[in-house]
């Protein structure tokens, strides 16, 4: 089923956000991706436990397990 797939660089929440701008009007905000969410999801959980030595390498595998999440939400069951 190809419409159960999920894509890293789809919005990670249903709904957009939206700000006030200068002339009062609210507009549409774009948000996180799925990708972006997943990986700020495991950078959380990784500095939670490292502390926040090896900031690259952190942010990197922060990344990767994003991408591997996605990977496995899209393999058939």
């Amino acid at each position: 089923m190809e419409n159960n797939k999920t894509h890293g660089d789809s919005p990670a929440f249903s709904k957009a956000a939206f700000y006030t701008d200068e002339y009062g009007i609210d507009a549409p905000q774009e948000g996180l991706t799925k990708r972006e969410y997943f990986a700020a999801m495991a950078l959380q959980g990784m500095l939670a436990k490292y502390g926040s030595d090896y900031q690259v390498q952190n942010a990197k595998e922060a990344i990767y397990w994003a991408d591997a999440l996605i990977e496995e939400l899209n393999k058939t069951k």
